[in-house]
């Protein structure tokens, strides 16, 4: 039965609470050169809601642990549950931590020596699980110190390494136990284990060691689950005799790995063996192994596993086995990992997530099986596909993988149904591997693929610098593939056109501008208009609108002179042009910025342009406009000698007389702020006119979202004004007249009426 969609609900009220609080640490602790303090009258000794907040922390600040003093004072806060993996920890810091009565303990990747460990030591009256991945560096510091035996009398690496006689749950992955003993030659994986006894689950994945090692496996008299994952075991035959000591194993994992697959001699014998002396045995994971194959043994009609007969498990890992017994009938377990069901992928996507390899072949079949549209439970797929992303960060295959695998759902038939949150956590993980992989072009393309069919939500404000920024990163790259690049700048321009004001700004401040400006010049020098170079001036187009700083910088980085050469370069490319003339009037909208377009032979240029019927009425509209606000500056401003500030404002008068008031446009107006300006503009009538023109087009032709606005901003009661004025033209007063009765009488009637007169409405 496939997982229903969960209810497009926002995030809980804590989850906001935490997450503000942990960006905002000042608000209640002081910083000092040792690190934060709690502010006086503050407890977070309620050890759910501290154990969050730390969770919080830790993930608002990947590289900085300063926030980590917060935690030194006990009577003030309380941890239960760390997490710590990824962070390289000094001894000061985990002491601090270990003060606290810590429960679950994880150390992963964290560079830990022998020192560490006398600190967690500290925690044995508390500590329940302890996880520590990639745990070489470690045993080999246990192993090689000779400073540490003066520590309780010379006991530790030796009778024990982990004093914490509660703990249940050992995780020590990828270490080499080989030759590695103290001095007297007593074994580090012995010490670490014997002293152990109320273990119940000991996973040593990965991890190289001679079998023999764990022959005092019986006394760990509560082990209940043993995970040998991918660990070299060269006679699995002899090996399950030591292994088989602990007669209350409920799981036992002997996987190996699709990049290294385990083939074991007498495979049948193995799993009988197994069967007739683990009797509580209720779990077992052979994926990556021959240990399902039929080998010399015929084919059994009741039980299609050799060795399993009568035997009835809860589950079996038969991922990436040799000869697939994964699609065979009668398979000896309720849930079985593999490629022949959906079921059997998205259980492999779910309990591999700790196991990089069969966890990036089960994101492979399953990315294969959304492709041709094959998977119901896509909510489940979309669920179990992040948290394996999100849990191997580093891993480019998983997240290659996993990234293919997001794009079949996010454009398939459920786009619709995908929540807020979990959009938001797409994003954030897409995010996450874009940066751990920015060279890989793979990962590239997938990420940008990802962001592009998912459609990005307008509020971004959880992450907009960082998309902003990684995809400035993509498209200004030199050697940057054209697809990529091109994908880049597309999703730059989505994001521009969804924000305004202060958000305008941030692209301006991250060096947008000057990166469309480098991919332009790029395109010139190569003499190619192509989509790349139409969009970079869409992008710049959008983030000077109504954004003076933007268009200060468009100038000061010799915008200008770029679109002369582009004009004369690609004269006929419609699309550049309209994208061009657009950005030329954001800039004639600031007053200062003005006078920079009456310089050298701007002037002439923009008059040609008025008469110009390419791209329907849209550059002879920008070229109108740039005059309408330069001419509205008044004679003074007027600083050259030819055009004439008469003769150009009668080109524009003649101009706006040619254009269908029915016409289709190919803008988009966020504010109609200096337009109305222009309202005020009694001794400039061709700009009043322009601006007049423009506002009855537009609430004409879309009423729904222009009647609206200009009524929202104040406009009504200037057009009032201007149709009162003796001094205005009358075909102004008439088209001002038209927008007032096209406001009042509400979109709907204007809508009606433009439809029944199609005879009026222009083609383009």
């Amino acid at each position: 039965m496939a997982t229903s969609w969960p209810e497009n609900n926002p995030e809980t009220l804590e989850d906001l609470c935490l997450k503000v609080a942990a960006k905002n640490i000042d608000a209640y602790a002081d910083k000092s050169i040792d690190g934060y303090t709690l502010k006086e009258g503050i407890s977070l000794q309620h050890p759910s809601l501290c154990d969050k907040l730390f969770q919080s922390m830790y993930e608002e600040y990947p590289t900085d642990l300063a926030w980590l003093k917060i935690f030194r004072d006990t009577s003030l806060t309380r941890l239960n549950r760390v997490n710590l993996s990824w962070r390289r920890i000094d001894t000061r810091d985990l002491e601090s931590i270990c003060k606290h009565p810590i429960r679950e303990l994880d150390l992963s990747n964290c560079h830990l020596k022998w020192e560490h460990v006398l600190i967690i030591n500290e925690l044995g009256g508390t500590l329940l699980s302890l996880i520590i991945d990639d745990s070489f560096g470690l045993v080999q510091s246990l192993s090689e110190t000779k400073d540490s035996t003066h520590v309780d009398e010379g006991k530790f690496c030796i009778e024990y390494v982990f004093k914490c006689p509660k703990l249940k749950k050992l995780l020590l992955r990828d270490a080499y136990f080989k030759n590695t003993s103290i001095e007297d030659g007593t074994s580090i994986l012995p010490a670490i284990l014997n002293p152990l006894k109320n273990l119940n689950s000991l996973d040593l994945s990965c991890c190289v060691f001679d079998i023999e090692l764990l022959d005092s496996i019986d006394q760990l008299e509560n082990l209940c689950s043993l995970y040998l994952s991918g660990v070299n075991i060269e006679d699995m035959l002899e090996a399950l005799k030591t292994i088989c000591k602990a007669k209350k194993l409920r799981h036992l994992d002997l996987s190996g790995s699709e990049d290294a697959p385990q083939t074991h001699n007498h495979p049948g014998d193995c799993l009988s063996y197994i069967a007739d002396n683990l009797p509580n045995l209720t779990s077992l994971d052979i994926s990556a192994t021959n240990l399902a194959s039929y080998g010399t043994q015929a084919s059994n009609r009741e039980c299609s596993i050799p060795g399993l007969e009568g035997k009835e498990l809860e589950f079996l890992g038969l991922m990436d086995c040799p000869d697939n017994p994964c699609e065979r009938p009668d398979i000896p377990a309720k849930r079985v990992t593999g490629t022949n069901t959906e079921a059997q992928v998205l259980l492999a996507v779910r309990v591999y997530k700790d196991k990089e390899s069969l966890l990036s072949s089960a994101l492979n079949h399953l990315f294969q099986m959304l492709r041709y549209e094959e998977v119901r439970d896509q909510c489940q797929g979309l669920e179990l596909i992040l948290a394996g992303m999100k849990h191997n960060w580093k891993n480019k295959q998983v997240q290659i993988s996993g990234s293919a695998a997001l794009f079949y759902i996010l454009k398939g038939e459920n786009r619709e149904k995908v929540t807020h949150l979990q959009r938001r956590k797409v994003i954030l993980t897409l995010l996450d591997a874009m940066e751990q992989f920015r060279h890989d072009r793979t990962m590239l393309r997938n990420v940008l693929l990802n962001f592009c069919s998912m459609h990005l939500p307008d509020n971004l404000t959880f992450c907009h610098h960082r998309m902003i920024r990684n995809l400035m990163e993509v498209v200004v790259s030199d050697n940057q593939e054209d697809f990529i690049q091109k994908l880049g700048i597309i999703l730059l321009n989505c994001l521009a056109c969804q924000v305004d004001g202060e958000e305008k700004l941030t692209f301006g401040e991250l060096g947008a501008i000057e990166a469309m400006l480098k991919i332009i010049r790029r395109k010139l020098a190569l003499n190619q208009c192509d989509e790349n170079m139409e969009v970079s001036w869409s992008m710049m187009w959008n983030i000077t609108d109504e954004t003076a700083e933007n268009c200060k910088r468009f100038i000061d980085n010799n915008g200008l002179e770029l679109f002369k050469s582009c004009l004369v370069r690609f004269a006929d490319k419609e699309e550049l042009l309209r994208n061009m003339m657009g950005l030329m009037g954001n800039i004639a909208e600031v007053r200062e910025l003005r006078k920079k377009l009456m310089e050298g032979d701007f002037m002439d240029i923009f008059c040609k342009l008025m008469e110009s019927e390419m791209d329907g009425i849209e550059v002879s509209y920008n070229a109108v406009g740039i005059f309408s606000h330069i001419t509205a500056d008044g004679e003074n401003a007027w600083t050259i000698s030819q055009p004439t500030r008469n003769e150009v404002m009668m080109r524009m008068m003649r101009a706006i007389k040619r254009w269908p008031l029915e016409s289709r446009r190919n803008i988009n107006y966020r504010s109609f702020g200096p337009i109305l300006n222009l309202l005020k503009a009694f001794d400039t009538p061709a700009a009043q006119y322009w601006a007049v023109w423009a506002l009855c087009n537009l609430t004409r032709v879309y009423p729904e979202r222009y009647c609206r606005l200009l009524k929202s901003e104040g406009g009504l009661a200037l057009l009032e004004t201007v149709e009162a004025d003796p001094r205005t033209l009358e075909e102004v007063k008439t088209l001002a007249h038209t927008v007032i009765e096209q406001v009042r009488n509400g979109p709907e009637k204007v809508k009606a009426e433009s439809e029944s007169n199609p005879e009026d409405q222009s083609d383009d």
